[in-house]
């Protein structure tokens, strides 16, 4: 499918025409696992509106929504593209007519299919009711069509949570909660609380305020299977709680509006006020594009004749810019100046292209995020690498806001943050071992914050076997170092930038140049070591990572995926690798251009992977890569991102692919491919601008024959962030049809390359 899309998008791009409002597919990616949430939301807005379906085909909906299946509430609070186990889905509503299951377990079938857009959604159900919903910053609108002559009801189901029955370890559980409707039965306040999830997180409350535009006739409270006539309803048991809203007959029309916070009802009774003037959810809808318009889409304009493309395009950046989410003045436990984000889901999945999106196209934005991670250690102790419902957890791997913090820095990401405080935070990861968090699936070491095996690290130079992820660990530890090396670096403290930037080459001690692998003619891979410096298991296979998950050397990913993962030190695996085109045929063995298919660029540890070829000048290799990938990994609609959204990563990496560049996280480096588009601009924060231009653009000529960057002849296959992004300026690509031997300068840099 993506093969004849990318195919009549680029034949008719020398004509092609400005999108000015994108028709983004809000359910691109919702489906074959990719977990995108398709409801209204601002971006990184603390309200995303969604249903939450049950008895659906996909068993487990993370972030609530599937095609099939009931609904049995439409909720506040969302995560998008998330694995693991789903957060949320809690403060919900649901409209209904007739008698009401008062265990609060009613649910309704849908007619058809679900329809959304940009800031609205709609579901129509079996029973007559149309329900629309729009969402603002931390409040939102519903909607409700009732048909003719019946008693329009609204349940508020305190209980109401998404969940896990396929991993009930991981799945998240009601604690206890209240609600009371107000005098005038036209309003209630009451809060909920949750614990467990995917980082099993203690008890956390939402607090929430509703009110409809007319009075209700009446108001039952339940509890349990047993309902009366109250306005209030409260429960500490295992048990359903909430109240129903009953509606005159010839009110065929009900709207409401509902705010949440984590900190009082009170706040989110104000959030109301904040958010709305009325119950007009058209101007809502109106004011959700406007600020999609303004915050992300007119950062980026592209020409072309097909519109499909570009909507593409679009609907990646959409998708990247809804976590993580925003909840300043919303922190229940320390009171700051701050910015404060949380659903940071996870940084092991977004440090490696869509923090640098953000530093790119939004760097007030990027300075926010620094800014909210360093508050986060000063009051927590440590920076997340995962975080929901306030609080850390888990760690997948290294240390990776570390990263964040270098990439920041690098492209001159300054705004208030305190870099000596931000060195702080990045020092304790690197030389505090955090508290033990036992985790079952992992109980070796903290998956919290923090770095796990941090005492092998430091005093053995890897990461042990000892340690579950050990291989992980070890080459994720060895860049969160290169990271330190760089900020200490830019504050002037060279004993630190020495330090580390050692200590950043200790991946090559597990790299065991011996090792070989079955259906490959080279040897030299990455291998598990123990404790005495013995290399793990006979028979190694580097093709094989067991289950690739929490209790393995690696984690989403083979060794041979994560030999590639050293981009500071490139150059030093060149050496390793013995050759250029040995180099060359291992890259062709990742994603199959030999036929052989090592990697998955659906896990994230593969993402800079193709383009690795321009460290060894061959340009025109990462070029058929990145094209072959787009053109059978992605495809338009619900099924096509190739793995989890990750919080939009996945769409941050298509972004690139489809500009023609890619960032090498905390680095000031990009490394070239070919642009999908004939004509691009990127709109910078500081009033510069970007040109992006390609000649004889077509299904044929992808292939680079030349480069200029700022009108001046190019020889290299990368730039870094000042050539372009600091004063503006101006990308040009003449392509051709065959592959041409044009990056002849030097390659890349590896800045943490020592020899």
């Amino acid at each position: 499918m993506m093969n004849w899309i990318i195919f009549a998008a680029v034949l008719g791009m020398v004509m092609g025409q400005q999108v000015l409002q994108p028709d983004v597919d809000v359910f691109f990616g919702t489906e074959k696992g990719g977990n995108v949430f398709p409801g209204p939301a601002r971006p990184f807005g603390m309200v995303k509106m969604g249903v939450d379906v049950i008895d659906s085909s996909t068993k487990v909906v993370f972030s609530g929504y599937a095609r099939d299946g009931n609904v049995a509430g439409i909720s506040m609070m969302h995560e998008s593209g998330t694995g693991g186990s789903p957060e949320y889905g809690v403060v919900s509503q649901l409209p209904l007519i007739g008698n009401i299951d008062y265990s609060s377990q009613s649910s309704l079938g849908r007619s058809s299919d679900d329809t959304g857009s940009v800031g609205y959604y709609s579901c129509s159900f079996n029973n007559g009711i149309q329900a629309e919903f729009a969402a603002a910053d931390r409040a939102g609108i519903y909607q409700y069509s009732f048909p003719e002559n019946n008693e329009p009801k609204v349940m508020i189901n305190v209980t109401h949570h998404l969940s896990n029955s396929d991993k009930s370890y991981w799945t998240q559980y009601f604690v206890n909660g209240s609600v009371e409707a107000n005098d005038d039965k036209n309003g209630y306040e009451g809060q909920a609380t949750f614990a467990g999830g995917w980082a099993s997180q203690d008890p956390w409350t939402i607090y929430f305020c509703g009110d409809f535009e007319n009075n209700a006739n009446l108001v039952e409270a339940f509890v349990g299977t047993s309902n009366f006539n109250s306005l209030q309803a409260s429960t500490s048991a295992n048990e359903s709680v909430g109240i129903v809203f009953t509606f005159p007959s010839d009110q065929s029309t009900i709207r409401s509006r509902v705010g949440i916070s984590f900190i009082s009802t009170d706040q989110a009774c104000q959030n109301i006020k904040a958010d709305f003037n009325d119950y007009n959810l058209n101007s809502t809808v109106s004011d959700t594009k406007t600020l999609w318009d303004d915050q992300v889409f007119g950062k980026v304009n592209v020409n072309n004749d097909n519109t499909t493309l570009s909507n593409l395009l679009y609907t990646a950046l959409y998708g990247a810019h809804l976590l993580p989410t925003n909840k300043t003045g919303e922190n229940p436990h320390w009171q700051s100046s701050e910015p404060y984000y949380d659903d940071w889901f996870t940084i092991w999945d977004t440090f490696r292209c869509l923090n640098p999106l953000f530093n790119l196209l939004s760097p007030s934005r990027g300075a926010e995020l620094i800014r909210s991670l360093i508050d986060i250690y000063k009051h927590d102790g440590y920076t997340p690498d995962g975080r929901s419902a306030n609080q850390n957890g888990k760690t997948q791997g290294g240390s990776n806001s570390d990263i964040l913090m270098a990439d920041a820095y690098v492209k001159d990401v300054h705004n208030r943050i305190d870099w000596d405080e931000a060195f702080s935070a990045m020092v304790k990861n690197a030389e505090v071992a955090p508290p033990y968090w036992y985790d079952f699936k992992a109980p070796d070491a903290s998956t919290k914050e923090g770095r796990g095996g941090l005492s092998d690290w430091i005093n053995l130079g890897y990461v042990s076997r000892t340690y579950t992820r050990s291989v992980t660990r070890t080459m994720e530890f060895s860049y969160d170092d290169f990271a330190l090396s760089v900020v200490a670096k830019g504050i002037g403290n060279e004993t630190a930038h020495d330090k580390y930037l050692k200590r950043s080459a200790n991946w090559q001690n597990i790299w065991n140049h011996n090792a070989t692998a079955s259906a490959c003619n080279y040897t030299g891979f990455v291998q598990p070591k123990n404790a005495d410096g013995s290399w793990a298991y006979d028979g190694y296979d580097p093709l094989s990572c067991g289950n690739c998950y929490w209790g393995d050397d690696e984690y989403e990913g083979k060794p041979v995926e994560y030999g590639w993962a050293v981009p500071h030190d490139i150059a030093t695996l060149v050496e390793f690798i013995g050759d250029n085109d040995t180099f060359i045929a291992r890259l062709d063995d990742m994603f199959g251009l030999n036929g052989q298919a090592f990697a998955d660029i659906g896990n994230e540890p593969s993402f800079l992977t193709p383009y690795l070829y321009n460290y060894v000048n061959a340009n025109y290799k990462t070029v058929e890569t990145i094209r072959y990938l787009i053109n059978t990994k992605y495809s338009t609609g619900p099924a096509g991102l190739p793995g989890n959204s990750d919080a939009g990563s996945m769409q941050a990496w298509l972004f690139f692919g489809l500009m023609g560049f890619y960032p090498v996280a905390g680095t000031s480096t990009y490394l070239l491919s070919s642009p999908f588009f004939s004509s691009a601009t990127l709109n910078l924060e500081n009033d510069k601008n970007v040109k992006i231009t390609a000649s004889n653009l077509s299904n044929d000529n992808i292939y680079i024959q030349s480069v200029e960057i700022n009108g001046n002849s190019w020889n290299q296959n990368w730039f870094t962030h000042d050539d372009l992004f600091k004063n503006g300026g101006s990308i040009h690509f003449e392509l051709g049809s065959t592959p041409s031997k044009w990056d002849t300068g030097d390659v890349p840099p590896s800045p943490g390359h020592t020899k």
